[in-house]
């Protein structure tokens, strides 16, 4: 028979039985219902087995031998519903369906966290590949939210938040039917116009005659709609209950509602990680720059006691508007209710105004206390700059009269240990080049009398004697030279030529002009010089002498055969030369090395005269920079720092 005939379009199961036996169908093909033609229901390749008569163990009786039966089962399970409305109303056959439609929409939901799942998986591995990458990427966003103001990546944040998050209201809702729930407390009556049911209820009061206020307390509901008659609110210990007892459920409440809201969550997610975390995280202290900081800067390069007054200035106004708004409230309150007691005028307006009287004579008590206190600030800034003859006269009733006299006398006495180190550093220039002077005469002679011995053909060791006597002596001029240098720039008389020139083209120059030394010396030199320019401003010669000087002191202490670096690095407008190199000698810790005549080994008599970090860092400091000197164990490391000039 063909199963096709039997059932209609959209049928894809077909089950007969004739009395004795059972015929199935499945989308046109013929089910083996008996399989060996025995029941085996314990045992476990049988567990599947049809529970059907028909099974030589598995007979029916002769009422059930009369018995046909045929069923049809549709392919897709679709709603049924019979109406008896004559009798019982009606009747629904729809288990399968929603059986199906359960499974069906459980299949989406795991299909669909799967989905959610993989490409979760699949974006973590993204960042883990790419997770120095992304680094980057989060300190060029945060160099860009960096200079926006703080204020307003505050209130971004909070606006994401109120908007992206779904209904911010629900659990509003929510809470307030917790509220009625546990209990209520009256604390406001209704007035008119609070309450607007099913049209403009105060038009149709006022067309019958009846009072707003005597309707509500008579009925408390309108057309079927009840009208509270008193506000809901809740006690701190209400709301602990609820939130002890409800806690877990609310939260749940809202992350189901999360869980619909994908786009917005996600939109809120990263905005806040690009405006809060991740800005917080590379720029310190962000509010530094905002509104707020702003206004704290405000007036910083006023004297004190106009910044004391600003002050005090402010908080009388903020008084002053705290009574403004004081008496605003009465006078609404006063319309808005018909009137107010007379005590609570009182209660309100005279802190008030004790707060405004306290406030007045404060200022006027501290007002000379202030003037006083910034003379005093003055003073002591006008000695901070070196203007040590102004004398500070306040009057002697004056609170700050003992520490004016002390500062006076403390400026006296930097006055004269000034004047006596000026006088003793000017000697000491004396002294200096006029030793330096009457050296380089009978050192000059020296020179040439040995340049001129060196010519003629002597025989060793007479050779060999005039050839380091030579050597000797220029190395005896060098020093002087160095001597008067360093004595030049310690009193502030060497002379020095400032201009803009790219601190990395000095860098190369001196690398090139110092080739020959450096192939010479075996050291390894690595450097990490940028092709760009660098601006600062300083004296050119000088600032090659620093380099000449720190240079040539790596090759002349660096262990042999050992790498050298050179590096120049422009962060936040500073430009930093770094020299580092491994010495042969053992490092003293904590030694300054600036010093004059500081020698890091000691123990060698030939070589340097300890006077080319004094130059380089005297000369560093005469042309506007910096020269740090640190120490590693045997790792020496030099730094000279100028600010960036404008390109």
């Amino acid at each position: 028979m063909d199963p096709s005939a039997l059932i209609s379009e959209g049928y894809g199961f077909l089950l007969q039985f004739d009395g004795e036996k059972v015929q199935a169908w499945l989308d046109g093909e013929e089910l083996n219902i008996y399989g060996s033609g025995y029941y085996r229901f314990d045992e476990r390749e049988d567990s599947y087995q049809w529970y059907v008569p028909g099974y030589k163990n598995f007979t029916v009786d002769e009422a059930g031998s009369k018995v046909k039966v045929t069923m049809a089962v549709i392919s897709s399970p679709q709603i049924f519903i019979k109406g008896n409305y004559g009798s019982t109303g009606s009747d629904q056959y729809n288990t399968l369906y929603y059986i199906k439609q359960g499974l069906d929409q459980w299949r989406e939901r795991i299909i669909q966290e799967a989905v959610r799942t993989g490409v979760g998986a699949g974006v973590f591995l993204v960042y883990i590949l790419l997770g120095q990458d992304k680094k980057r990427a989060d300190m060029a966003l945060a160099r860009g939210t960096g200079k926006v103001w703080f204020e307003i990546k505050v209130l971004a944040a909070l606006l994401l938040v109120f908007f992206c998050l779904p209904r911010p209201e629900y659990l509003g809702d929510i809470w307030q039917e917790l509220i009625y729930a546990y209990g209520d407390t009256p604390v406001a009556e209704a007035i008119p116009g609070d309450v607007y049911l099913n049209g403009d209820i105060m038009a149709e009061l006022e067309q019958n005659g009846i009072s707003y206020e005597e309707w509500l307390t008579e009925n408390g509901f309108y057309d079927g709609y009840n009208i509270p008659l008193v506000e809901q609110t809740a006690s701190i210990g209400t709301a602990v209950t609820i939130l002890s007892e409800n806690g877990g459920w609310l939260f749940r409440e809202y992350l189901r509602e999360l869980a619909d809201h994908i786009p917005g969550l996600l939109a809120a997610f990263w905005g806040l990680y690009l405006l809060i975390f991740n800005d917080w995280r590379y720029n310190k202290r962000p509010w530094r720059r905002g509104v707020i900081a702003m206004l704290a800067a405000w007036g910083l390069d006023l004297p004190l006691q106009r910044r004391l007054s600003r002050v005090c200035g402010v908080t009388a106004l903020t008084a002053l508007l705290m009574g403004a708004v004081n008496l605003n409230l009465l006078v609404y309150a006063s319309s808005y209710r018909g009137g107010v007691p007379l005590e609570a005028v009182w209660t309100i307006v005279t802190p008030a105004a004790l707060l405004l009287l306290v406030c007045a004579v404060l200022i006027w008590r501290l007002q000379r206390l202030w003037t006083d206190f910034g003379a005093v600030a003055d003073q002591a800034a006008a000695i901070r700059a070196g203007r040590l003859k102004r004398e500070l006269a306040l009057q002697k009733d004056s609170d700050l009269s003992g520490l004016a006299d002390d500062l006076n006398h403390i400026g006296q006495g930097l006055h004269q240990a000034v004047e006596e180190r000026t006088r003793s550093e000017r000697m000491k220039v004396e002294l200096v080049t006029n030793v330096s002077h009457d050296l380089k005469t009978p050192l000059t002679s020296i020179i040439s009398y040995t340049e001129l011995l060196a010519q003629e053909p002597l025989e060793p060791p007479a050779s060999e004697y005039v050839q380091i006597m030579g050597e000797k002596a220029q190395r005896l001029k060098a020093m002087v030279q160095d001597v008067f240098e360093v004595s030049k720039a310690a009193s502030g008389q060497l002379p020095v030529k400032l201009e803009g020139l790219d601190y990395a083209r000095l860098l190369r120059q001196t690398l090139a002009d110092m080739g020959q030394a450096i192939d010479n010396s075996g050291l390894i030199l690595r450097t990490s010089i940028p092709e760009h320019e660098v601006p600062i401003t300083a004296d050119s010669d000088r600032l090659y002498r620093v380099f000449q000087n720190l240079m040539g002191n790596a090759l002349k202490y660096s262990l042999p055969n050992s790498r050298v670096y050179l590096s120049l690095a422009v962060e936040d407008g500073q430009a930093t030369a770094t020299l580092r190199n491994t010495s042969a000698a053992e490092l003293k810790p904590g030694a300054d090395y600036t010093a004059r005549f500081v020698r890091g080994d000691e123990s060698r008599t030939d070589g340097g005269s300890g006077l080319g970090l004094s130059i380089a860092e005297s000369f560093t400091k005469a042309c506007g920079g910096v020269l740090t000197i640190s120490t590693e164990a045997d790792l020496f490391t030099a730094a000279v720092t100028f600010q960036v000039a404008e390109a």
